[in-house]
């Protein structure tokens, strides 16, 4: 199967986007994030709502210890997520430089590779002229193989 096929169309985070725009974006795309072009038009990153979610709500000492802590963690008196807040930050503060990218003529199985050679379940397709044509996911290839072969 072409694997533009398996790609979705999503908008492309400039600076100066907000987390609100971050976050609308990804959900109107079912996707878990998208790239990030800098003032010169290149992407050169990717903005990713887990990595504003981990960032902003989770202290560092409970993603290290996550395996220990149990269900009740009144005791430990962290602040309520501030979600008002959080939405009005910049994107800019937020991304990563990890950019996991294959160009539009390879194949599915390459694409499912690089996802895992960068431990992440989406990548973005951008040809050789650095022209983005979409973010490809696990849960679409998985909706496209339904799709194709149910």
């Amino acid at each position: 199967m072409e694997l533009l096929k398996f790609a979705v169309s999503t908008a492309v985070a400039e600076p100066g986007m907000t987390v609100r725009g971050l976050f609308q974006a990804c959900v109107r795309a079912d996707v878990p994030g998208i790239p990030f072009r800098d003032g010169t038009g290149q992407i050169v990153g990717k903005a990713s709502i887990r990595h504003v979610l981990k960032e902003s709500c989770i202290p560092a000492f409970m993603v290290d210890h996550a395996r220990l802590l149990g269900d009740q963690l009144d005791s430990l008196k962290i602040p309520e997520i501030k979600a008002r807040l959080m939405l009005d930050l910049l994107v800019d503060d937020f991304v990563l430089p990890d950019l996991p990218t294959i160009t539009p003529a390879s194949p599915i199985a390459k694409a499912l590779a690089v996802m895992e050679n960068h431990d992440t379940t989406y990548l973005f397709v951008i040809d050789a002229d650095g022209h983005y044509h979409g973010t490809v996911s696990i849960m679409k290839v998985a909706k496209r193989i339904l799709e194709e072969y149910a």
